[in-house]
């Protein structure tokens, strides 16, 4: 399937704002644009299917029983995995649940009893893992969000986007750039209008990637209850 060059996105998006030739706007501007629109719509994707992208880290914590975020984003240049959310947490056997410091605000400064389930929480960038010296190694799968655009190794790189459907990119980026100054605010309107529609048909697609029916769901699961 087609996949854009950076230098190819570029083009589009002048393409669209109409801007073939104009000097109002740098090639510089609207990859910053597109960087922008680019993170965005990545996040759009990984909130309407978290495992679009997906990699599971083996990792040890720290004295503290703590993780940094740093620890959870891999590889370099065209190849970065940057994380974005955590998906689950185990040690290999027991599925660690996610609390909120405010719910075991002395877990870390005093007697954490056994009986306890097994938990995280995120202070910081970190991830604090209960009780305090479990053992290592750590199993965490995360979504990533792929090298930022603006980062790509040269204008021929490919764009790690769905295939065939940069222009949301493009169109995304064009609303936003006809509006510096306030002169073309009907024709931005119009493009945001545009790829509000074409957001929404990408997400619909990748929500549901089997013929199997969407079903309503409880947030809790069987392993959550005795007997489950």
């Amino acid at each position: 399937m087609a996949q854009m060059t950076r230098a190819q996105l570029v083009e589009m998006t002048r393409e669209y704002m109409d801007a073939v030739g104009s000097t109002r706007w740098s090639d510089e501007t609207i990859k910053m644009a597109l960087n922008g629109v680019y993170d965005e719509e990545w996040s759009n994707i990984l909130n309407a299917a978290p495992y679009y992208t997906f990699q599971q880290l083996t990792l040890s914590s720290d004295a503290n029983g703590q993780i940094p975020f740093s620890s959870l984003s891999t590889g370099s240049g065209n190849s970065q995995k940057n994380f974005y959310r955590i998906l689950s947490l185990s040690d290999g056997n027991v599925l660690y649940g996610q609390t909120e410091y405010q719910n075991v605000p002395l877990a870390t400064t005093s007697g954490y009893l056994p009986s306890y389930p097994k938990l995280y929480y995120l202070i910081g960038e970190l991830v604090q893992i209960l009780p305090l010296g479990a053992s290592s190694p750590f199993y965490v799968a995360v979504n990533y969000k792929p090298t930022a655009l603006i980062d790509l190794a040269t204008d021929a790189t490919i764009v790690p986007f769905p295939a065939n459907s940069e222009q949301l990119l493009a169109i995304n980026a064009a609303y936003k750039l006809l509006m510096k100054g306030g002169a073309e605010l009907t024709a931005a309107a119009s493009f945001r209008s545009l790829a509000n529609e074409e957001r929404q048909t990408l997400l619909d697609d990748l929500r549901r990637r089997t013929i199997n029916p969407t079903r309503m769901a409880y947030p809790d699961v069987k392993y959550d209850w005795s007997g489950g």
